[in-house]
C-alpha cells in the first residue's frame, strides 16, 4: 500500500498536501487530484476531462486594485482526503476560509436531523411494498500519471502569480463560504417546488409531494427517499 493511502492524511490541510506533492511516490496522484478540483471550480481540466462550474476565475495581482469596497479578500485552504468508498480514492478540496467573511444575511441551512432520518427509515421498513433510495447531487460540487504542472499551464498561473500566490475571483459559492449551504438549500427549493415537492413546515429537512406518496429527508444535497 502506497503512502498516499494511509488513513492519517484524511481531512488534513495544505501542509500535508505540500508534503504529498514533494514525495516522488505520491506527487503525480495528488497533483492529478488537485487538477480535478481546480478544474471543477474553474473552467475545467483539459487533462482529466473535468467540467468546470465557473465558480472561480483566475485574476492577476494588478486586478485586485479594482476590487469593489464591498468585497472581502480571504484565503483558500487545501484539504486532502482518502475516501475508499468513492470512485476517486484520493480527493482534494479547495475551500474558502469563512472566518474573514461577515455575511449579514441568513446563513442557517434547514437539514434533516438523525431523528427525522430514523423515522423515515422505520416508516419504509414497516410499510409493505415501500422502497428506499439515496440520491446525491454531484458538484452542487483514477487517472493516469501526467505532467503535474498542467493546471499551472492551462490557467497561465505562472504569469499571474506573485511570490507564489494567485488571486481567484469567486462568482459562485464554493466549499467553506458561510452562506454556501443556505444558498444551495434555497436553490433546491426553487427547483423542487414547481414539481409539487414542499418541505414539511415543522420538521426541517423532511419533504413530501403534494399528491404522490413520495417523501424524503434532505441534508444539503443528499436525499434519503421513500
Amino acid at each position: 500500500m502506497c503512502p498516499c493511502h494511509t488513513p492519517s492524511i484524511t481531512g488534513e490541510t495544505i501542509t500535508k498536501y505540500r508534503k504529498l506533492i514533494k514525495d516522488p511516490h505520491t506527487k503525480d496522484i495528488w497533483s492529478l487530484a488537485f487538477g480535478k478540483e481546480f478544474g471543477n471550480l474553474a473552467q475545467g481540466d483539459e487533462v482529466t476531462g473535468t467540467e468546470g462550474t465557473n465558480s472561480v476565475f483566475v485574476i492577476s495581482h494588478d486586478d485586485i486594485k479594482t476590487i469593489p469596497s464591498d468585497r472581502v479578500v480571504t484565503f483558500a485552504r487545501i484539504v486532502v482526503n482518502f475516501c475508499p468508498q468513492k470512485k476517486d480514492l484520493n480527493r482534494v478540496r479547495i475551500t474558502a476560509d469563512g472566518s474573514l467573511i461577515d455575511d449579514p444575511g441568513e446563513l442557517t441551512t434547514r437539514t434533516a436531523d438523525l431523528t427525522t432520518s430514523k423515522i423515515l427509515w422505520n416508516s419504509v421498513l414497516s410499510t409493505e411494498g415501500e422502497k428506499f433510495m439515496g440520491i446525491d447531487i454531484s458538484n452542487f460540487y483514477l487517472g493516469t500519471p501526467m505532467d503535474p504542472d498542467h493546471i499551472v499551464k492551462q490557467y497561465n498561473l505562472g504569469e499571474k502569480a506573485k511570490n507564489g500566490f494567485v488571486y481567484l475571483e469567486l462568482r459562485n459559492a464554493i466549499y467553506g463560504l458561510p452562506q454556501a449551504g443556505s444558498l444551495a438549500n434555497k436553490l433546491i427549493k426553487e427547483w423542487l417546488e414547481p414539481h409539487g415537492y414542499r418541505e414539511v413546515p415543522h420538521t426541517p429537512g423532511l419533504w413530501k409531494h403534494k399528491t404522490r406518496p413520495v417523501q424524503f429527508s434532505l441534508v444539503v444535497d443528499d436525499f434519503g427517499v421513500k
